[in-house]
């Protein structure tokens, strides 16, 4: 942070060289810096208006997901996304002028600085005890300045360290109001302070003007109303080097504000479009839903692949008896006309009807059984009447 503090320095060297007066040198710089940082105050009043373009749909969303904190901020992302919208875009460029005005301001106070005179009371009562003399008021001597961040060959810093006093209109910018108390002496340091309080309540009535249908935050309006009065009340104290860049850099402001309503404000200005995106989970169950009618028809498949195997498997449990005969008659049609021949007599001089059952069963009663049972229950039979 030295280097822009030695920058700031030497433009102000720079700037006394070419026009030799406290006063000018104070108000070129101020000027300067103004102009360098005003693309960054265009850049967060055109991300505040859209911000304040879109507040209509942030509302609602901030109302219908207002009892679920993590849904709200998932779907303000969403939001912010869809339009290209920074939710810092408006802060960033006023923290990035903080840094210069604050470096401003300590260049400023630097140019003020007096070689030190500590210990010079006490060093005179001191002086006075010690010679045994009587104790007098300590006289009001007032050293020459001994300026910060300036180079020690620069004209300003010269200049500076030669004299008590800087003079610019004939006051003194190295005092302050409250340093003349009520003599006439601070009539100049006054205007000044009101200068301050007319420039700060003007600048804040555009504000307030161009934003007559919008809803302000109340600690905002708060902040709009106390301003204009809180910076005479500290400029009272301060010197009038630090007064003079209030007023200077108020007037730059007045301007600015007036070039930022004529183009970027007025309902005859262009809006984007707003783009309200779907709601998230509403899309991740349309996603699930395309997901599962894609798999779908593979069980459908597998149905279909069911029920051809079990039609196929009653056609073959239907058919299998003919599958039976047909293969039979194949095998008969493969043998030679011998066999077959041989084959037919077997069948015609085959046994007669009857022969083969069991005794009782060709007598006309008993009950029949399958074959090659008779002999072992008969034989089980037998057994058992002899153990009886």
């Amino acid at each position: 942070m030295s280097w822009l503090f030695d920058l700031l320095a030497s433009m102000l060297a720079a700037f006394y060289e070419i026009f030799p007066s406290f006063g000018f040198a104070i108000v070129l710089l101020t000027f300067i810096v103004m102009i360098l940082l005003t693309p960054l105050t265009l850049k967060g009043t055109r991300s505040m208006i859209k911000m304040q373009h879109m507040q209509p749909e942030i509302k609602k969303l901030q109302n219908r997901y207002k009892h679920d904190r993590e849904r709200m901020n998932k779907e303000m992302m969403a939001f912010y996304q869809a339009n290209g919208i920074n939710p810092m875009g408006g802060c960033i460029p006023l923290f990035a002028q903080m840094p210069v005005f604050l470096v401003l301001y300590n260049v400023l106070r630097g140019l003020t600085r007096r070689q030190s005179d500590v210990g010079e009371a006490s060093g005179w009562v001191a002086g006075q005890i010690g010679s045994e003399q009587s104790l007098t008021v300590v006289p009001d001597s007032t050293s020459v300045f001994f300026p910060d961040y300036l180079s020690t060959d620069s004209q300003l810093f010269i200049d500076l360290s030669n004299k008590t006093e800087m003079i610019w209109l004939n006051f003194d910018l190295s005092r302050s109001a409250g340093y003349f108390g009520l003599s006439a002496q601070i009539i100049p340091y006054l205007i000044l302070m009101l200068l301050v309080f007319v420039t700060s309540w003007y600048q804040q009535r555009q504000i307030r003007g161009r934003n007559n249908n919008q809803t302000i935050n109340p600690q905002q309006q708060l902040i709009m109303k106390v301003m204009p009065f809180f910076l005479p009340i500290i400029s009272y104290s301060l010197d009038a080097a630090l007064v003079l860049y209030f007023v200077i850099s108020n007037v730059y402001r007045i301007g600015q504000q007036a070039y930022i309503t004529r183009t970027l404000y007025g309902s005859d200005k262009e809006k984007s479009p707003v783009v309200v995106p779907e709601p998230i989970e509403e899309s991740d169950n349309k996603s699930k839903k395309t997901v599962s009618k894609k798999s779908s028809p593979k069980p459908q498949k597998t149905m279909e692949k069911q029920s051809n195997s079990t039609s196929a498997a009653k056609r073959n449990r239907t058919t299998a008896g003919k599958n039976r005969n047909d293969s039979y008659n194949s095998n008969e049609k493969k043998q030679s006309p011998k066999k077959r021949q041989r084959k037919r007599n077997e069948i015609d001089d085959g046994p007669i009807k009857g022969e083969n059952k069991p005794p009782a069963a060709q007598k006309g009663g008993g009950r029949t059984t399958p074959s090659g049972t008779t002999n072992a229950r008969g034989s089980q039979k037998k057994k058992k009447k002899k153990r009886k």
